[in-house]
């Protein structure tokens, strides 16, 4: 089979370790799928986030679309996100700012 050729060897970033994370119990929604329990989920690609508005007509977030913003889902995070939620929770205004606006450019 052949490709694409305008499409071949591309290096991607998709912003995601497609890992499985136990996001603790402010995540969980109890209801396991596969080998993954209620509170754990895999990460999904950051790539295209920045669109979510244009493409879907929304800008909610998370797996039950309970966060109504970038911020917001991160706040949401626990269990094993929870240092990273932390860590921007102690950022500047303008540090959260430039990393939504990071955000929103991918």
């Amino acid at each position: 089979m052949e490709g694409v050729k305008e499409v071949s060897n591309q290096v991607i970033h998709p912003y995601t370790d497609m890992l499985l994370h136990d996001m603790g119990d402010g995540l969980a929604d109890n209801r396991p799928d596969f080998k993954a329990d209620g509170k754990e989920w895999r990460t999904p690609p950051l790539w295209g986030i920045g669109l979510t508005q244009t493409v879907h007509n929304h800008t909610f977030f998370l797996h039950d679309g309970r966060a109504r913003n970038l911020m917001e889902a991160i706040m949401w995070h626990d269990g094993e996100g929870k240092a990273s939620k932390d860590y921007v929770n102690n950022l500047t205004a303008e540090q959260r700012e430039q990393l939504i606006e990071f955000l929103n450019s991918l």
